[in-house]
């Protein structure tokens, strides 16, 4: 059996290692992915050095971060967490930005996010960062729900904007809970899914498309066609769960198939990378890779490291897991 504390660092060590290997190719058309790369099996150079991350997981962190120190989400801690953090060169969505530079300017952090765009942003900043939300609550779903608001609403209050960090923080928590050893229940995993979805929710359809693609062995431009690639949460996070259930058995696969499908690449890799982290644990990932992952101040020892602190907390709230 893998140890849980080891699954809560595959999650974010998962989410780094993703965010890292795709970032070199962010916008990057799958073709052109094929064409001069073949599969991306290696860490690229990039815009900050190899194996340097985005503002996915600088997010995350952040989101850790306020999750340990406060023992669950405080909105006005998590705010600030998200500010402290900040670092333009990592590469921060539009919608992101406006918001944090509301909160900077003295705007609440119930009321930031509301003021984004008309109805709030539906990209895929809230979903990018939540995997330790989904670690933290995985053994309550009720929990996560609130938790999942809360940490969304800051910077996405549009409901695809929740509905998408929804999605992948429940992804996260199934994964996590789930036996390595043992198949995926493709069926039930999309079945557990979509019980969490409003009715007449546009990740409905994605659901189902996912449901006519797994059996079959379709091609990469047929899984962008029909799920997207994008960084629309609507589009974006169905492509991460699906690079995970198509290739479930192996992290590798998993990481490497999400990047190839193009488009937003680090954040598809980076929450693929979170649900198969999550379901193998840290050991499933690459030597090769873990070595060359960011170190420094808030690099990936400091990420394992948050990742125990939250497996601790964690094992206060429940203790007998």
């Amino acid at each position: 059996m893998i140890a849980l504390v080891e699954k809560f660092c595959g999650t974010l060590l998962g989410t780094h290692t993703g965010d890292a290997l795709g970032m070199p190719l962010e916008g990057a058309s799958p073709g052109s992915i094929q064409k001069n790369y073949g599969q991306v099996r290696e860490m690229l150079d990039a815009r900050l050095g190899v194996g340097t991350y985005t503002d996915d997981t600088e997010m995350m962190i952040a989101l850790a971060e306020s999750l340990v120190r406060c023992r669950g989400v405080n909105g006005a801690d998590l705010a600030q967490a998200y500010l402290e953090n900040f670092n333009p060169l990592r590469g921060y969505g539009a919608g992101t930005r406006k918001a944090l530079e509301l909160l900077r300017s003295g705007v609440s952090w119930e009321e930031a996010g509301k003021r984004v765009f008309e109805q709030g942003s539906y990209g895929n900043g809230a979903s990018m960062r939540i995997a330790p939300v989904g670690c933290l609550y995985s053994r309550d779903l009720e929990k996560l729900k609130e938790a999942v608001h809360l940490s969304s609403v800051i910077t996405h209050a549009h409901p695809w904007g929740e509905e998408g960090a929804l999605l992948q923080a429940y992804a996260v928590a199934l994964a996590v809970q789930a036996d390595p050893w043992q198949e995926i229940d493709v069926d039930h995993f999309l079945a557990s899914l979509e019980s969490v979805l409003d009715e007449g929710s546009p990740f409905r359809e994605k659901l189902q498309a996912m449901q006519r693609l797994l059996p079959g062995e379709p091609g990469i431009e047929e899984v962008v066609l029909e799920l997207g690639n994008d960084s629309r949460t609507v589009t974006s996070v169905p492509a991460a769960i699906f690079s995970f259930l198509k290739n479930a058995a192996d992290f590798e696969e998993t990481v490497v198939y999400a990047v190839g499908l193009g488009g937003d690449t680090d954040t598809i890799a980076a929450m693929a990378g979170a649900i198969a982290g999550g379901f193998h644990g840290k050991p499933a990932i690459p030597e090769r890779w873990l070595t060359r992952l960011e170190r420094g101040a808030k690099g990936a020892d400091y990420i394992e490291r948050l990742a125990r602190e939250l497996y601790d907390l964690y094992t206060d709230f429940y203790p007998h897991a």
